[in-house]
């Protein structure tokens, strides 16, 4: 039986080479008097060309200029002053959401009182002795006119 295997020494050499890749290093083309020439460090008075690479993919254009940042950021400002808008009339609607749940809920309670009257002074009018009918009659007119008139929408 034959076993194709690689020397032993000759395995970790080939880990090591491939783990020592050399770095790709950034090449400049500089353009100056009609004349090109090529170094590692970026050409004088350079600007950035945004270039097709080999798979076809436009290089990302880096920095903007400081015109763009000023444009940036009169739009953050703007963005800012609107969201600040924003927030204000939200919570100013919520106050008065809240204001208005708080009167509804204070109506609700004073008509739940005038019912209670009103039930009590019908009751009053049915129990009352025949001396004292006509001011339970009154007294239970009376709570029906208020009931009505705070409850009645």
């Amino acid at each position: 039986m034959l076993s194709v295997r690689p020397p032993l020494l000759a395995l970790p050499l080939l880990l090591s080479l491939l783990l020592c890749s050399l770095p790709a290093w950034a090449v400049y083309k500089c353009d100056s008097d009609g004349k090109v020439t090529y170094s590692d460090a970026a050409c004088a008075n350079g600007k950035t060309v945004a270039i097709d690479d080999a798979r076809g993919v436009k290089s990302p254009v880096p920095a903007t200029s400081a015109k763009d940042k000023a444009v940036q950021q009169r739009l953050d400002k703007s963005r800012a002053a609107e969201d600040k808008q924003l927030n204000r009339q939200r919570e100013k609607q919520e106050r008065a959401e809240a204001r208005a749940k708080l009167v509804a809920e204070k109506q609700k309670r004073k008509c739940a009182q005038l019912a209670q009257r009103k039930s009590w002074a019908e009751e009053d009018l049915r129990n009352a002795p025949a001396k004292a009918m006509e001011k339970a009659r009154r007294k239970s007119q009376r709570a029906a006119e208020n009931y009505r008139a705070e409850c009645s929408t």
